[in-house]
């Protein structure tokens, strides 16, 4: 490991430990190109602990700290952090952060509004440090697949697209706060991979039109392990039943910039029959995404041809190639499955993410999710928030510059980023 990037991880709770998982799986890898050389958390149990489980993964044991700016004070040539801290503090934690002169990962979504988002794109701009966040569905060698059919022209033109996802009943998931319209709701936090996927997949998003519902009123402790069994340590803390103040569902007509439509559902509060739906439709065929983190192939219709399936597949994507990273990683620069389990799968996953961190500062090229890119994921979840207290269609445009903004005003009064009426900042 040549010149290897200096890093830190800032919130060492859940996500921070599944980051350390993902450190720890390109460490095994001959693409590892970071060390990590310390740890903050102002909980600082939570901090020794990530420290003690990144001794036993990587060998070292990072330098333990309570607050960002001792940490950069006493840490020598630390050079970026990772910021896997919860959604409502990402707009001070990650601005901290590139203030201080740091490049970030910032986990997504990038921010609890689109005001938080702006703050920190700005530090990142008045700093002149990388912001990249972490968004890993699109990571997903089975969504590259996707995108390089989509952009090889398998099925034609884009037309239409539905991404639904219906499941989760009254269950809390994984953690109360996002069940909370002033910390980030489930079809924010969870979401907004989504929106990231439908934007990867068909382009900028230009409008939305739809309604959102808090459906369950009540949630329940159940199950709130979380994905791959991360948050169980936190899990026994959490009360047996919450009333939550944020919406659980979401359902949206899209329309993107290139004239293709799209069909919305986030629904965290299904109960029955789980539905988890991917397709995407063009001029001469279909494709039927298997979703994410579980490599199951792609399936192809072709108007005349029929299904294709298998490696078959890989003969109308020609341009797909995973990086050397990915292809590392998952076995291959083209395969069109895998049988990785989900925390197996999540690891290799956040492991390109902080690849393409640690590349990034030393080539100077920007990471692939962008400030930017990330800010029109959150504007689009939002629009469907916005559109539904407008009661119309709003553009993506509108929800970026807050020109529609009556669902967020309240949480950015709440969190400092905008004067309560009557009031000045």
């Amino acid at each position: 490991m040549d010149d290897p990037v200096r890093l830190a991880i800032i919130g060492c709770g859940g996500m921070g430990r599944r980051h350390l998982l993902g450190l720890a799986e390109l460490s095994h890898s001959p693409h590892m190109n970071c060390t990590l050389v310390a740890v903050c958390d102002p909980n600082r149990q939570n901090a020794e602990d990530l420290a003690d489980e990144a001794h036993e993964l990587l060998g070292e044991r990072p330098a333990v700290f309570s607050n960002a700016e001792q940490m950069v004070k006493d840490v020598d040539g630390l050079e970026a952090a990772d910021c896997p801290t919860d959604t409502g503090s990402h707009h001070v934690a990650a601005t901290n952060a590139l203030e201080l002169g740091l490049n970030i990962l910032c986990e997504k979504p990038l921010a609890l509004t689109i005001r938080g988002c702006k703050r920190i794109i700005e530090a990142a701009q008045s700093s002149g440090r990388i912001l990249s966040v972490a968004e890993n569905y699109r990571r997903d060698p089975m969504n590259r697949l996707v995108r390089a059919l989509i952009d090889d022209g398998a099925i034609g033109q884009r037309q239409f697209m539905i991404e639904t996802d219906s499941g989760g009943r009254d269950g809390i998931i994984i953690t109360p706060w996002r069940h909370m319209k002033l910390s980030g709701t489930i079809p924010l936090d969870a979401g907004v991979h989504n929106a990231d996927i439908l934007q990867y997949y068909i382009g900028d998003a230009h409008s939305a039109f739809g309604q959102v519902r808090l459906l369950e009123k009540t949630r329940v402790r159940r199950n709130t392990d979380g994905p791959g069994g991360f948050y169980a340590k936190w899990a026994s803390g959490m009360p047996e039943s919450i009333q939550p103040t944020g919406e659980d569902a979401i359902f949206g007509q899209i329309t993107f910039a290139n004239g293709a439509l799209g069909h919305w559902v986030n629904n965290h509060a299904g109960h029955g029959e789980s539905l988890h739906q991917r397709k995407v439709f063009g001029t001469r065929g279909s494709i039927t995404s298997p979703g994410d983190r579980n490599g199951r192939p792609v399936e192809l219709h072709i108007d005349d041809v029929g299904v294709i399936t298998g490696a078959r597949v890989l003969d109308y994507a020609p341009s797909y190639r995973l990086q050397p990273a990915a292809a590392a990683l998952f076995g291959g620069e083209r395969i069109w499955h895998y049988d990785f389990d989900f925390p197996t799968t999540d690891r290799k996953l956040l492991a390109l993410e902080y690849h393409e961190l640690a590349t990034c500062i030393r080539t100077g090229q920007q990471p692939e999710v962008t400030g930017a890119v990330a800010m029109r994921d959150v504007a689009l979840v939002y629009a469907l928030f916005e559109s539904d207290r407008a009661r119309r269609p709003v553009t993506i445009e509108e929800v970026e510059s807050s020109a529609v903004d009556a669902y967020q005003r309240e949480i950015d009064e709440q969190i400092g980023l905008l004067a309560p009426a009557g009031a000045a900042l």
